[in-house]
């Protein structure tokens, strides 16, 4: 019997006030804002015209709420921790400016992909969690709703993106990725033969 292919729709969460201000959110359970809510709203007729079989979210506010607000009512929303942010352990809440002379701050960017945040995870933590996820999920069509540094952790865990640091930039990677946005992968069979595909990246199209 052939499995059936997954589509599997990945979308960022609308932005918060912590966005507007510049702060590293991580784990910090920070509520979605006027902007992100009105971002979600835009979403919503679009992903109207996509059925799904099943739902997902990061167990974060800002995720779940932007769920809530672009699903059709009633969707059930499954709640998953492995699609949580990369957690920034004492980074939370900084932002750029707050640890630019930090020393402990300077030697995770040397690496941070593969270097933890002191008392956080590295962005390869974040990639293999979300592949174990993604891995598990059976076929057919899936739409689930996480963070920026997870999503694009996810792609270079499973196409060999590079992450190498950014100057002026906490997360190594120099392709943006716009709240609301969708990123969509196929997968073809199920384990080691699994092959990937991306199909489209970043796509906001509702925000413009």
């Amino acid at each position: 019997m052939t499995e059936e292919p997954l589509h599997l729709t990945l979308v960022r969460h609308g932005a918060t006030d912590w966005n507007g201000a510049g702060r590293w959110q991580g784990w910090s359970d920070t509520p979605l804002g006027p902007v992100g809510e009105e971002q979600a709203a835009r979403l919503r007729p679009r992903l109207a015209g996509r059925p799904f079989d099943r739902a997902f979210s990061s167990d974060l506010a800002r995720a779940a709420r932007t769920a809530e607000l672009s699903l059709p009512a009633g969707t059930p929303l499954t709640l998953d921790v492995r699609l949580r942010e990369l957690h920034f352990g004492r980074f939370e809440g900084v932002t750029t400016d707050d640890v630019l002379h930090d020393a402990g701050y300077a030697q995770w960017q040397l690496d941070p992909w593969g270097t933890p945040a002191p008392d956080g995870e590295s962005l390869s933590q974040v990639g293999a969690r979300l592949r174990e996820w993604a891995e598990e999920l059976p076929g057919g069509r899936v739409v689930a709703f996480t963070h920026g540094a997870a999503i694009r952790a996810l792609l270079c865990d499973l196409f060999g993106w590079p992450a190498r640091p950014q100057p002026g930039y906490v997360l190594p990677f120099p392709y943006q990725l716009s709240h609301t946005s969708l990123t969509t992968l196929t997968r073809s069979g199920q384990g080691a033969g699994a092959r990937w595909a991306l199909v489209t990246y970043n796509d906001h199209a509702h925000l413009e």
